[in-house]
């Protein structure tokens, strides 16, 4: 089994292309968090790991029915391997990431290799909450 940590506009909750996909090809599993923190890019969140104990990303777990396939079309659309022509780029790596119960998950994230001296950060690591105080 293979599972993948969301922590952006591919959570429940949003209405995006990507998030469809998703939730037509995998099936949720569990409310999560990593150790990180998440910046306002603007039209999406970017998510640096940390391992600071005390700051933590909030999003979803996906269990991938067709792992090749799915990460397939998602590397493409988080340019994974290319430097975008807004310079920011992406790594797929597994993570470590912990269910509301505190049940230990390796899941497959996307990290943000930019820099960040230009970017917000989210404070509390919740996209979607962070994302609906904007839209109130």
């Amino acid at each position: 089994m293979s599972y993948l940590f969301v922590y952006g506009t591919l959570r429940r909750g949003f209405d995006h292309p990507m998030a469809d996909l998703l939730a037509r090809s995998a099936e949720f599993f569990t409310s999560a968090y990593c150790q990180g923190l998440l910046y306002d890019l603007g039209p999406y969140p970017v998510f640096t790991y940390s391992n600071l104990p005390e700051v933590s990303v909030i999003g979803d777990v996906y269990l991938l029915h067709n792992e090749h396939e799915v990460l397939k079309v998602l590397d493409e659309y988080e340019g994974i391997g290319e430097d975008l022509e807004t310079g920011i780029n992406y790594e797929r790596l597994k993570l470590e990431v912990f269910s509301e119960e505190g049940i230990k998950i390796s899941a497959w994230v996307y990290l943000y290799l930019g820099t960040l001296d230009h970017l917000k950060p989210i404070v509390g690591g919740d996209y979607l909450k962070y994302f609906s105080s904007l839209n109130n």
